[in-house]
């Protein structure tokens, strides 16, 4: 795959840009990921198939640095720069790439090693300095750049200006009157979210259902005007975390006994919210990104 750009970030938000010094010898290739495809075997002819697990995405990034003749002072900066952003001990490394189509996308990798530098003068002249980076991906997933956010529940506007205000008033804006919301996963597989439940006025034990399969996200507290509880559902990475006045509260231990952390599977996914009391003052957002299994 041939990319329009392509830029690394480490932990510690140290960065390289190729395109100008530093060039891609042979594009971008994050095709061929393999999979464990796992059969059961019986009595009867062949195999039952019972699930695929994708495995680590390993590849290389082939490049040089364009020296154009640059004194050596310059070539030692360059790869003094190249040493600090792809240091194994800053993994994960971040790498944002823009394709020739203009889709933007993203993989989280580990550098397997320093940059390999090679000598001799087809490796090493006054015009250029090859090198090569090997990465390992535990998570194989590729993201979309973009963040998709669906409002579930929301007060939508009703007015707008220039602004005439007639006898008897207007309609500020409206309740959408739809309790169920569908949100599309463009992505090969489902994937985590964040949840955003948003009390304008007081509510009680806020929640979401996913039509499609019945599982609920439900947790067992009040919440109050201006009150926003943040829930994870990411593989990894789950939590629950309330903000008032400024100040974050963990209230993991507020989810009911019977809930899921729900997740977006691909194609279309109906949800409901609902809360015990105090509904109409109850907005709910979900932020998510897309991921693929190759671009």
């Amino acid at each position: 795959m041939i990319v329009k750009t392509l830029k690394a970030t480490n932990r510690n938000g140290d960065s390289i840009t190729f395109g100008r010094h530093f060039r891609l010898i042979e594009g971008f290739d994050l095709s061929n990921l393999t999979a464990a495809v796992n059969y059961s075997s019986s009595t009867m002819d062949g195999a039952t198939y019972q699930n695929t697990r994708l495995d680590v995405r390993d590849f290389d990034l082939a490049f040089f640095i364009y020296n154009d003749y640059q004194d050596k002072w310059w070539v030692e900066e360059k790869r003094r720069e190249l040493f600090k952003v792809f240091n194994p001990k800053q993994n994960p490394i971040r790498l944002d790439f823009e394709t020739k189509g203009g889709e933007s996308y993203y993989i989280n990798a580990n550098a397997e090693g320093t940059p390999s530098l090679p000598q001799g003068f087809e490796n090493d002249n006054r015009a250029w300095q090859k090198g090569l980076i090997q990465f390992t991906c535990d998570d194989p997933f590729i993201y979309s750049t973009l963040e998709t956010v669906e409002e579930v529940a929301s007060w939508i506007p009703a007015f707008e200006f220039p602004l005439e205000i007639v006898e008897g008033g207007i309609e500020m804006g409206y309740r959408n009157p739809s309790l169920i919301k569908n949100v599309p996963n463009d992505g090969d597989n489902e994937t985590g979210m964040i949840i955003e439940f948003k009390a304008l006025a007081s509510l009680s034990k806020p929640s979401l259902i996913n039509v499609n399969t019945y599982e609920i996200f439900k947790l067992n507290t009040d919440m109050i005007g201006g009150d926003v509880i943040r829930v994870n559902t990411m593989t990894g990475q789950k939590s629950v975390i309330l903000i008032r006045n400024n100040v974050q509260t963990n209230i993991f231990n507020k989810v009911d006994l019977l809930s899921k952390f729900l997740q977006l599977a691909p194609g279309d996914n109906l949800f409901r919210y609902d809360a015990a009391s105090g509904i109409d003052n109850l907005e709910v957002r979900m932020k998510f990104r897309d991921r693929f299994v190759g671009v």
